[in-house]
This record gives C-alpha cells, structure tokens and sequence, in this order.
C-alpha cells in the first residue's frame, strides 16, 4: 500500500513539474530562451490582432509647427477645422513672407534658410511647399523626410478608395512617398484635329513616345512646311521636359549617381536642337502650331483651353520617355512632407490627413485639381449643370466653350489615368539644365562640354 502511495504522488509530481517546464524551457533545459520565444509569441498575436494600427491621439496640449511660405486661404481653413476638433491642438505657421510677389534674391533667401531648417535635424513638424520649388531630392536623399506611405497603410482610417491614389503613387520617389501632393494640375498636349486629319496625320496618344512625336514632326514639315508641330516651348523647356521623363536614368535618387555626362542626356539635347533647327518646334508663340502644350487645373479651365487653342480642337496625352509607361502626366502644385525628426509625427500625420478631406478640399479657387476624388466629380457635374466658371471663361478670348458629357468623360479618364508626375520647370537641378543648355542651342558649346558642365553642377548641389 505505501509503495502504491508513492508512485500515485511521484505520478502527480511528473505532471506538475512537466506542466510547469513547459512554460519555463524548452527541449535543451533553456528557460530563458523559451521565455523569449513566448514573448515574441504573444507580440506577433497582439501584431496580428491589430495590424498596422496607430495609437490613439491623446488630448494633451502641443503645437503643430507649419512651414510655409505664405499662409494661403486653404492652410488657414485647414487651421480651423483641425483645432476646432482637436482643442488641445494648435497649428501653428512659421511664414516667410506675407506678401504675394517675392523677388529672386527673396526666393533664394527662402531656399536656402528653408534648406537649412528642414536639414538641420530639427526644424517645423511639417513642411507644405506651394508655389517655390525646393530642392527635394536633397531633403530625401538626406533623410529629412519621413515615408508617408507607412502612415498610410498603418492608419487603418484612411480609406485609400477616397483619393486620387494614382498621383500619390505616381508622386513616389527613392521607394517611398516622402511628399504627399495636395493638388495638382494635369499636363497635355492640345491639337488641331482638323489640321493634323488634313495633314494626314494619327495620333495614337496611349502609347506615343518623343521618339514617335519627332517622327511626326518631320511628317508634318514635309507635308506642310508652313505649320509648326508645337509651339512657345523654347528649346530649354522642352529639354527640361526630357530630363523629367528620363528623371530615375539621369538621376539615381538611391545611390546618387548621375549620368548628365552620357550619351542619353546628349542624345537628348542632339534630337531637341535638329527639331527646333529644322523648324518643327518653335520657341515664340505661332498661329501655324498643330499642336500646343498646356496644363490644366479645373473643368472649366480644360474646356476653355479646348475651345480656345483650335476651332476643333482635341487633347492628347503629353508623350513620355521610351521606357515609361503610358500615362497622363501630372505636375503637383501643392504638396507638404513630414519632419522625419519630428517629435509629434501622430499629430502631424492626422493634420496631413486633414489636408484631403473632403470638406477641406473644397475650398473653393483651388489652383489645381482635388486629391479627393468625389471633389473633382463634384467640380464635373457643377460644370454640367451651371456652365463654365465665368472667371475662367473671361480669359478664353471670347470663344464659345461646349459643355458635353463627352468631353468630360475625358477629363474624367485624364484624371484617373494621370500617373507619370513631371518632376516640376522650377527645381534647382532644372535651373542648371535651363541655364547651361542655352551654350548649345546657340551653337557656343558642344553637347558634350554642356553635359560634363551640368554634371559637375548638378553633383556639387546635391553634394552641398
């Protein structure tokens, strides 16, 4: 009976003494690394259990510091509207100027003091750039910015249906959205249908290269050595055309190589001299051009431009460089980033986030088209019904604008089919190309000596 005794509690203490190891070791006697594994357990189910969330604001009191500029209309709205549901809240602006004309010498002052802050490593929380361009690839390549794509696909509220997701992917640089556009305007090419079907020329704009436009242009001056292919687009812009389509091959933003000095950036500006020498393109203004280049910002204003560039007139997708994509081209007007050392990133993001609401967006006189898509549709139909803006319409020159449902039908595929952002005509790097190239077009220097010129350039800016 004792003996029976003793192997039911040694029975009962090989149970306890399992239970008890197998939550203290593991199959190797290690108790501490077990008790890791079980940590990193339960952190991947509590993971899992929310993925990708944020934390919740908290309601303590803090300052949401802007750079900007000038405080604009929108910004103030957005101001309101954010401390008005986040009372705790201040959003706070560090203006450069007040006024709406800046010199040159004002604008570069406001680079360079803007360049400062934002590499210093402190600086505001969030940087909105409208109409000056900054040089960005540098504020990246540096690690200033913060990836605004992570905030999005942890944020489980930010419905991506909502916006234009095709320019925010399109606005990606270096692997990362490191500047979320708030509006933007889309790029075209407006023709003269007439004049190109009797010239006996096709344009097939979904998949049309420079390469193919060039093409086209040598047809046209055959057949019809009076009339320009385009026009008032000078040699230099039309480089800076170029440079933005071949942007990531001139340009490595990642390992900060650049390739000015190679055969495709004299190749590029070889093509664009023998169009203008030729007299294909042209740099003034012409009545002769079957084709003009424009951007456009609203309905009203795409409507207006078509009726006023040509008495039939039709527009056509921007072409792109050979080893793009097809797609419309968009320029973002208006775009803000985040201080990537910024110390309330939470608040900022929900401010950014604030910026495309539909309530926010819109304020009416924007400067380009929305990010939020029912705004646009809003902006379409508000056509439809009431006609065009008459603002708008006082700068068309009289001419009578159609309203029809097919024509804004191709506004609205322009819009969702808008993905190969133009880098912009403003940024340091295209100034560079803008002042150097003109050595060439003037036949002064070689192709080769304006590109060694524009690569040492280039790398000692982005070196700076």
């Amino acid at each position: 009976m004792k003996n029976i005794l003793i192997l039911v509690l040694s029975c009962i203490m090989l149970v306890y003494l399992s239970a008890c190891n197998g939550n203290s070791t593991n199959s190797a006697g290690d108790p501490q690394k077990n008790a890791n594994d079980e940590s990193s357990a339960a952190a991947n189910m509590e993971s899992d259990a929310t993925p990708q969330g944020l934390e919740p604001l908290d309601d303590k009191p803090k300052t949401i510091i802007v750079s900007i500029l000038g405080i604009t209309p929108f910004y103030k709205l957005a101001k309101e509207k954010y401390e008005a549901l986040h009372p705790n809240t201040t959003i706070q602006f560090e203006e450069f100027t007040s006024g709406s004309m800046m010199s040159a010498s004002e604008v570069e002052r406001y680079i360079k003091s803007t360049t400062t802050e934002v590499l210093s490593g402190k600086g505001a929380d969030l940087f909105a750039i409208t109409t000056v361009e900054l040089p960005i690839d540098k504020y990246v390549n540096k690690g200033a910015f913060e990836n605004i794509d992570n905030w999005m696909q942890r944020d489980t509220s930010f419905d991506q249906k909502l916006y234009q997701m095709n320019i925010i992917t399109g606005s990606k640089m270096n692997g990362g959205l490191y500047m979320m556009p708030v509006e933007f305007c889309l790029e075209a090419l407006y023709g003269d249908a007439d004049g190109l079907k009797n010239a006996g020329v096709t344009i097939d704009d979904k998949d049309w290269t420079w390469s193919r436009f060039a093409e086209i242009s040598k047809q046209l001056a055959s057949n019809n050595g009076s009339a320009y292919t385009m026009n008032y687009l000078p040699p230099e812009a039309m480089i800076n055309n170029l440079v933005s389509d071949n942007y990531h091959q001139l340009i490595n933003g990642e390992s900060g190589k650049l390739t000015f000095d190679s055969t495709v950036f004299t190749k590029l500006l070889t093509e664009v001299k023998q169009l203008y020498d030729e007299k294909e393109l042209r740099g003034e203004a012409s009545k002769k051009s079957l084709l003009t280049y424009s951007l456009m910002n609203s309905p009203s204003d795409y409507l207006v431009r078509l009726a006023s560039y040509y008495k039939n007139g039709k527009v056509y997708q921007k072409p792109h460089a050979a080893d793009q994509q097809s797609g419309v081209s968009f320029l973002a007007t208006n775009q803000i980033a985040l201080n990537a050392n910024s110390k309330i990133k939470r608040d900022a993001w929900e401010f950014m986030k604030l910026l495309l609401s539909e309530e926010v967006q819109s304020y009416p006189h924007q400067a380009g088209f929305s990010m939020n898509k029912s705004v646009n549709e809003n902006a379409i139909e508000d056509v439809l019904k009431n006609g065009i803006d008459k603002d708008v319409g006082a700068k068309g020159g009289g001419a009578v604008v159609e309203v029809t449902d097919e024509k804004l039908d191709v506004l609205r595929d322009m819009l969702s089919e808008a993905s190969l952002r133009n880098i912009g005509y403003e940024t340091t790097i295209q100034k560079i190309v803008s002042e150097e190239v003109k050595a060439f077009f003037t036949g002064q220097k070689s192709a080769d000596a304006v590109a060694h010129l524009v690569q040492n350039r280039v790398t000692t800016y982005l070196n700076e």
